[in-house]
This record gives structure tokens, C-alpha cells and sequence, in this order.
């Protein structure tokens, strides 16, 4: 398992009591992070998938710039379908960011 530098505050997201998906949304609502800072959050809450909101304030870019990558399938990362929706792999977000 790789070690990975982080401005993440790990007792702050362990006090919240979430896990997974419910973390992430905690660090975005409650936290304010964003950028790598959420990206990592997503890492260490072990999720496998965000929608184009969390991937859009993962990247950089605005929700609808996510939208229209996958609508005309020209992004650099593409979408999984999954239960009908769109979702954003944290892998694929990891390996365009390089980290």
C-alpha cells in the first residue's frame, strides 16, 4: 500500500462518524475541501466512484464542463453507467491529476 502526502485532517473526518460516500459529502459540505484535498478524502474513504459534482471540484472545472465530457464522450476520463447514472472513477481522476 502506497503512502500518500496529505493537508487531509483525518481526526476531523474520523469525529464525523461517516463512512464512505456519506464521508466524502461531510468533507465537501461540512469541511469545505476540494481539489486534492477531497480527492485524497475520497482515497482514504475507500470510494470507488463520485458523481460530476465531487469529480468537477476534484479536477478543477466547473459541474457543467464534467456534463458535457460525457454527453459528447470527449473528455480526457470517461463516465461509468451505473444504475442509469453517470459517475466518475476516483482512479481515472487520480491518474489524470498524476497522484
Amino acid at each position: 500500500m502506497t503512502t500518500i502526502e496529505t493537508d487531509i485532517n483525518i481526526s476531523d473526518l474520523e469525529k464525523s462518524n461517516k463512512r464512505g460516500h456519506e464521508l466524502l459529502r461531510y468533507a465537501y459540505d461540512v469541511l469545505q475541501y476540494d481539489g486534492i484535498k477531497l480527492l485524497h478524502t475520497a482515497i482514504h474513504a475507500g470510494v470507488s466512484h463520485v458523481n460530476h459534482i465531487m469529480a468537477s471540484s476534484m479536477l478543477g472545472y466547473k459541474p457543467a464542463t464534467l456534463r458535457n465530457w460525457h454527453s459528447q464522450n470527449n473528455g480526457p476520463i470517461q463516465t461509468r453507467m451505473i444504475n442509469g447514472k453517470p459517475f466518475w472513477m476516483v482512479k481515472d481522476i487520480r491518474q489524470l491529476l498524476g497522484e
